[in-house]
């Protein structure tokens, strides 16, 4: 082995890393990516700072959340949309004095109005990821519940304002979508096939697939890859991006 490779090693041991001075991860070496997301979206982009994002079921913008860190780390801009009204306040909460952030309270859904919404009554000693469950899958969730050793008596349910695609294209305004991301428990897929994925072209999308079907997953991996998205999944999760060229 030549001497430079036995000289990494030997750093690598005392914890420092060598990275050659054209490396696009350089400058994020303070804070290292962490699966598959942020990888793709240091390959995706240049630079990091200042992209533009789309969050479908934001919960309370931090709670299992893959962007949290990155919106005021980055300054990154765009609409949050989370249908629970007190997730919805916590989110808020927790972004308050972040520039260049519209928040919307609804559900996006097929067609605008009013659906009911079922999730965990809050302050459950249940898991933190249990806590942040709402879906319009009212058997899902009872199943979900009794594996918690919770009954229906836990379960809350409450009518919620949904919003199509197009008021959520109108509140995010004009310009590029850099990043897509949607947590909906179980309702990721309707949700993306709902979408004009075709003319809003996001260079990345972070979905959850954990619940859907595997007929219906991999049915959707083919309509993305349709679009000229690449796609490689992490645990529950699937990201897909453009190619660099489809991305221009």
């Amino acid at each position: 082995m030549s001497p430079a490779p036995l000289c990494k090693q030997f750093l690598r041991r005392l914890g420092i890393v060598v990275a050659r001075g054209h490396n696009r991860a350089l400058k994020y070496l303070d804070h290292p990516p962490e699966g598959v997301f942020d990888l793709v979206l240091l390959n995706a982009f240049p630079r990091l700072a200042g992209l533009r994002f789309i969050q479908i079921g934001a919960n309370d913008g931090v709670r299992g959340d893959p962007i949290w860190f990155k919106v005021p780390r980055y300054a990154w801009t765009g609409l949050l949309v989370e249908p629970l009204p007190s997730a919805f306040a916590a989110l808020r909460r927790n972004y308050a004095g972040q520039a260049g952030l519209d928040f919307l309270n609804a559900a996006v859904d097929a067609s605008a109005g009013t659906r009911i919404l079922h999730f965990l009554r809050p302050g459950l000693p249940v898991p933190d990821w249990a806590g942040g469950l709402a879906t319009f899958d009212l058997a899902r969730l009872q199943e979900t519940a009794r594996t918690l050793g919770r009954t229906d008596a836990d379960i809350l349910h409450q009518e919620i304002r949904t919003a199509a695609w197009e008021e959520v294209l109108a509140r995010f305004g004009d310009g590029p979508c850099d990043v897509l991301v949607v947590d909906t428990e179980a309702h990721d897929i309707p949700i993306l096939r709902a979408a004009p994925l075709a003319s809003l072209r996001p260079t990345v999308i972070h979905f959850e697939h954990g619940c859907a079907p595997l007929p219906d997953r991999l049915g959707f991996y083919g309509e993305l890859i349709g679009l000229g998205y690449e796609i490689a999944s992490d645990g529950a999760d699937t990201i897909a991006w453009l190619k660099p060229r489809e991305a221009a």
